[in-house]
């Protein structure tokens, strides 16, 4: 009996203790109600405006508060944001993504400026942020479009990739005017409808296709990374062939894209494979796949850019 007189007194003083500890108002945040961004490029220098961007990286008074996914919601797509900062304040919002396709490796896209605002930020009320973002400009920093490596399938006499050898299917620069597969850049569907094209099936089973031989790339740990938009009916293998004075030419694989029946965006990180090898003569970056016996698949890509800084 009375062990249990204590059993008692120990839960009302613990009551006690739990409503004094949330008695009176709670602090109220604010909300920032964040929308899908809107990336702007000048085509000539800097390619489509295709981006994957998930996420938004929030910096309030340059203080981080958190990465956020950009969800489906009832209402639309969007990153609801509470804020327990008030009144007029300074945001940054950095563009994330998935890099290599990964959601584990999110990470500020380092060629992409952050969106700048201010904000009065009051309890309850939801402020919301269209953001916006453009490329670091080429004049102002060290940022690369590495030119032997671009490639939007436009000009059909300057095709930068190339057939590994005759035994690889050929590839075909298509036009959306023809096939509804090609992509088609929905700022300028007059001048940017174009795509390249690999079917296999019949006699071929294997795509393999290559860059130029890449020369003058960081091997200082910078990023280098190549984006690529694509569709295809079978998984394909991203990889680099590396020249190397001391073994000849050495072939790594890196990524492997899911078959998908939608146009998709890729961030790839080369990095660490031109770090690790920062004595090569030369890269080429490839795309190979397969298809079993009596079977076909279709493989279009477009919008493909090789990014670095120096």
């Amino acid at each position: 009996m009375k062990s249990l007189r204590y059993f008692f007194l120990f839960g009302i003083i613990l009551l006690m203790f739990s409503c004094k500890k949330f008695s009176g108002s709670q602090e109220i945040p604010a909300y920032l109600k964040i929308e899908p961004w809107t990336l702007t490029t000048n085509y000539e220098i800097e390619g489509a405006s295709t981006h994957a961007i998930t996420d938004a990286w929030l910096y309030v008074n340059g203080n981080y508060q958190g990465c956020y996914e950009m969800k489906n919601h009832d209402d639309g797509v969007y990153a609801m944001v509470p804020v327990l900062e008030k009144g007029e304040k300074k945001l940054q919002i950095y563009p994330g993504i998935k890099m290599n396709g990964i959601a584990s490796t999110r990470v500020q896209y380092p060629f992409y400026r952050p969106y700048v605002c201010s904000k009065n930020l009051v309890e309850g009320v939801v402020e919301t942020i269209s953001p916006s973002t453009r490329y670091y400009s080429v004049d102002s920093t060290s940022i690369y479009f590495k030119k032997e490596a671009w490639e939007d399938f436009e000009d059909v006499n300057n095709i930068h990739l190339y057939r590994i050898d005759t035994t690889y299917a050929q590839l075909n620069q298509i036009s959306h005017r023809t096939n509804p597969n090609a992509w088609l850049d929905p700022l300028d569907t007059i001048n940017h409808y174009r795509s390249g094209h690999v079917h296999l099936g019949d006699s071929i089973r294997r795509m393999g296709l290559a860059s130029a031989e890449l020369h003058n790339l960081p091997t200082v740990g910078n990023y280098v990374l190549l984006e690529m938009d694509y569709k295809c009916s079978a998984e394909i293998l991203i990889g680099l062939y590396i020249m190397s004075p001391q073994n000849g030419l050495m072939d790594k694989e890196l990524y492997y894209l899911k078959a998908t029946d939608t146009w998709k965006k890729t961030y790839l990180n080369f990095s660490p494979t031109i770090t690790e090898n920062n004595s090569a003569t030369y890269f080429k970056f490839y795309l190979k796949g397969t298809v079993a016996e009596g079977q076909t698949a279709d493989f279009y890509f477009d919008n493909i850019k090789l990014i670095y800084v120096d």
